[in-house]
């Protein structure tokens, strides 16, 4: 391949990764992570860890293409489909069981000198995510069928091994930028929600957790 051909070819990498970040699934997942840690760069750690565990299996699908030459069975793609789907379920529920604690969570203390018990309700915080959930997450992403049309087919067109792994690393890179750059974004949005108000903050809440969920049946249902 000409050097000219190869540098376009490097940046439509970019560029599709870039263009990749925002499927659907994809943004619905980490924003349940972002509406947990409502600070931006908090926020863009989460976005890059997903955009992390999508690289590793890109890159774990995309050897088994270039090394051992593998073919993958079209069930592969639908079952990778439907773990999509299943985990944009769980992450929904999920996020509305930890509201409903943040809500309904009662403690004892002191106020002036004498006890009582009362509702709060808990400002968002990192106590609640797991330390590998968002990269787990994106592991899940990183096998469903678009990165099979962004990646995993152009690469079997390249002919030069060490040319299609770099352009497996600059498609991860391109999606691990807009996906940070999404988490800090939607971070000051949630930031900006729960100063207003804890009323405000849980109906965004509320309704980011149902769009997750009724994406996650039609993606079931899609691949039944």
């Amino acid at each position: 391949m000409h050097a000219p051909q190869a540098v376009l070819l490097l940046l439509t990498a970019v560029v599709l990764g870039m263009r990749h970040a925002f499927d659907r699934d994809h943004v619905a997942a980490v924003t349940h992570f972002i509406s947990l840690e409502p600070e931006p760069l908090k926020s863009a750690w989460f976005g890059f860890r997903w955009a992390l565990g999508h690289a590793v299996t890109v890159l774990a699908l995309g050897s088994l293409i270039l090394i051992l030459h593998l073919k993958f069975d079209p069930a592969f793609e639908r079952y990778a489909e439907l773990a999509v789907g299943i985990t944009l379920i769980t992450l929904g529920i999920w996020r509305l069981f930890l509201l409903w604690q943040e809500r309904r969570h009662t403690h004892r203390h002191a106020h002036l000198q004498k006890q009582h018990s009362h509702e709060h309700g808990h400002q968002p915080g990192r106590e609640h995510v797991h330390r590998f959930a968002p990269t787990a997450v994106g592991m899940v992403h990183g096998a469903s069928g678009t990165a099979e049309l962004f990646v995993l087919i152009p690469i079997t067109l390249i002919s030069t091994t060490w040319l299609a792994y770099l352009y497996i690393m600059l498609f991860s890179a391109g999606c691990a930028l807009t996906m940070s750059t999404y988490g800090y974004v939607v971070g000051r949005f949630y930031r900006r929600a729960n100063a207003t108000g804890q009323r405000i903050y849980r109906i965004l809440v509320v309704l980011t957790s149902m769009s997750g969920l009724a994406l996650g049946f039609v993606w079931i249902m899609k691949n039944l």
